[in-house]
């Protein structure tokens, strides 16, 4: 984990080293674990280094190449990558979400959707129009000339809704039904959406802090405040964050709005003192 962010550090076996992609933090692999002292420490997951290690042993004849953030890194490093590939200089080339978009390779005739059900579980309300747009650029890649392309998903739910609209690239009941559940549960594009981000080193003061904010708020948008909640990553470079999500109504000017958050940071402000608190106010973060 790493010692200023809420998250795992990623192994990098290019330089030997665990990273932190939020901050940079970065440190050796150690030795024994932290907490039991036992030495028996190996890699796990799939990140895309271990997936092309894999395919290797699977496919020892097959020229690999791999399409992420440590080999894009170059100015024309992408550009490198691609032309490998259209060129046949690659046979299989694994990536990250990058590669879903731009790429029209003729003798591409075989996509694989690795673990689908990560972005479909997502906690997000996007999370079933993002993967349908992913899956559907993806699939487009195989076989865009006169030959057909074969594409396989790995999932646990093959029944998935979005799943089964994807397999029949069905835009249409996609559309209908992404609206008729944004409807029922007022998100965007039925609303507005104003995000609040508060971050604090002192995890129990935040706590505090943002359940002032948010019971003063609640006073004018009522059962339209969520939160305020920890996001996923819940620390970054020693700051605690937390986030408070305000729907507004379409109609209701956001001026107005935001002149009502500000007067309520203003009392916050008086409230705590001298406590170190940054506050940010995002309108349609989505």
């Amino acid at each position: 984990k790493c010692i200023q962010c809420a998250v795992s550090l990623t192994y990098h076996k290019g330089i030997g080293r665990m990273v932190c992609h939020y901050c940079g933090f970065s440190t050796s692999i150690p030795s024994k674990c932290g907490n039991c002292q036992s030495p028996g420490l190996s890699t796990r997951g799939f990140g895309t280094e271990k997936i092309e290690d894999e395919i290797k042993i699977i496919f020892p004849a097959a020229r690999v190449g791999r399409m992420d953030q440590d080999t894009t890194k170059g100015k024309k490093s992408f550009d490198k990558i691609i032309r490998a590939l259209e060129e046949r200089q690659t046979d299989i080339l694994i990536g990250t979400q990058m590669i879903s978009k731009g790429l029209d390779i003729e003798n591409l005739t075989v996509v694989g959707i690795l673990n689908a059900d990560n972005l479909l579980n997502y906690p997000d309300f996007r999370a079933h129009e993002r993967s349908f747009q992913l899956m559907e650029q993806v699939s487009g890649r195989a076989g865009r000339r006169q030959k057909r392309g074969k594409v396989i998903i790995q999932t646990s739910d093959p029944d998935n809704k979005i799943i089964r609209l994807v397999l029949n690239h069905d835009y249409v009941n996609m559309f209908r039904i992404q609206m008729e559940e944004r409807r029922a549960f007022n998100y965007p594009p039925f609303c507005r959406m104003i995000k609040i981000s508060i971050r604090h080193k002192e995890r129990e003061l935040l706590n505090i802090f943002s359940g002032l904010l948010a019971r003063d708020l609640k006073k004018t948008f009522g059962k339209n405040i969520l939160g305020p909640e920890f996001p996923l990553i819940s620390q970054v470079q020693l700051w605690y964050i937390k986030t408070i999500l305000i729907k507004l109504e379409r109609e209701r000017p956001v001026a107005t709005a935001k002149k009502i958050i500000n007067d309520a940071i203003e009392r916050l402000e008086k409230e705590k003192g001298g406590s170190a608190l940054k506050i940010g106010i995002d309108v349609d973060p989505y």
